[in-house]
């Protein structure tokens, strides 16, 4: 009840414009601030931590690739230093990832009484290597032509022997992660509009005529209201209902958020007091009358 105690006086009085509430524009903040944040978290993620992911990935898969192709050589004498290379990356991806081509390819490979075992490991291999460098924008010459198959092997090996096998990284991944980027942007850039066009609204009060000038320029008084409606005032929202005889807002029903600027809450409870009387009187002269029956009623029984 002490919460709902309104002093009129100090509302006629507390300021002539309403200025914005430092706890909405606090509470905003934090929240653009935050999803902004999580936008950046997704913008890095996207632009540097996957992508070098995906290259040590592909890094890994090269090595595994290479071994393998070292390992065909006792099916196909030479194949290792002849083959190793891919000069046209996207057109041996593209027959790689053919299903027939890959189907052959990967059953031959489980196939130990295959005579391409070992060749058709090493084409899976090297499906899995050109893949991985295409998430990442690497499929061409430059980083698959091998000048020296068994010297990258041992440097490849001498690596990734004493190192953690990396997570493979998909293009999944990566849109994932611009989609966060996006997504969050355009809620920070929303809300930081919203927030501006909060800061233009205008409310003004005049304390002895009781006038309330809305954002747009039109006025109201008490004498204006035919009904204020708090249906929503769990929400800080309130509907202004205009009588018909207003010269511009006539029969309108106005929405104020009560939240966003300070006083302006006040300043409506003076109105609505100022033209429907407090409801706490109301509700005090009813006590009385029932108070004063029952005591009439006493005193009758009495005598």
């Amino acid at each position: 009840m002490a919460d709902q105690i309104f002093d009129k006086e100090i509302a006629s009085t507390s300021c002539a414009k309403a200025p914005l509430n430092p706890r909405w524009i606090f509470k905003l903040t934090i929240i653009t601030t935050i999803v902004f944040l999580v936008g950046v978290w997704g913008f890095w993620d996207a632009s540097s931590v996957y992508p070098k992911r995906g290259e040590r990935y592909a890094s890994w898969a090269k090595w595994q690739y290479l071994d393998q192709a070292k390992k065909a050589d006792a099916e196909d004498f030479g194949i290792f230093i002849r083959e190793s290379s891919v000069t046209t990356p996207v057109e041996e991806l593209e027959r790689l990832q053919d299903p027939e081509t890959k189907n052959r390819n990967v059953q031959d490979a489980a196939n130990t009484s295959s005579t391409r075992t070992l060749r058709a490991s090493m084409l899976v291999a090297r499906l899995n290597w050109l893949e991985a460098l295409k998430v990442v924008g690497h499929l061409d010459e430059a980083y698959t032509v091998i000048e020296s198959p068994q010297r990258e092997l041992n440097e490849l090996a001498a690596h990734w022997m004493s190192a953690t096998k990396p997570k493979p990284l998909h293009a999944f991944d990566l849109a994932v992660q611009w989609m966060i980027m996006v997504i969050c942007w355009a809620i920070a850039l929303y809300m930081l509009i919203h927030m501006l066009r909060v800061r233009s609204k205008r409310y003004a009060w005049d304390a002895d005529s009781m006038t309330l000038t809305l954002p747009g320029g039109a006025s109201i008084t008490p004498e204006d209201l035919k009904e204020v409606d708090k249906r929503k005032w769990d929400k800080f929202i309130v509907f202004l209902k205009i009588k018909p005889s207003h010269d511009t807002l006539g029969g309108k029903e106005i929405a104020v958020d009560t939240y966003q600027h300070s006083c302006v809450e006040d300043w409506i409870l003076a109105m609505e007091e100022k033209a429907f009387g407090s409801q706490e009187d109301g509700d005090d002269a009813n006590t009385d009358a029932d108070t004063g029956t029952d005591s009439e009623e006493t005193h009758a029984t009495e005598s």
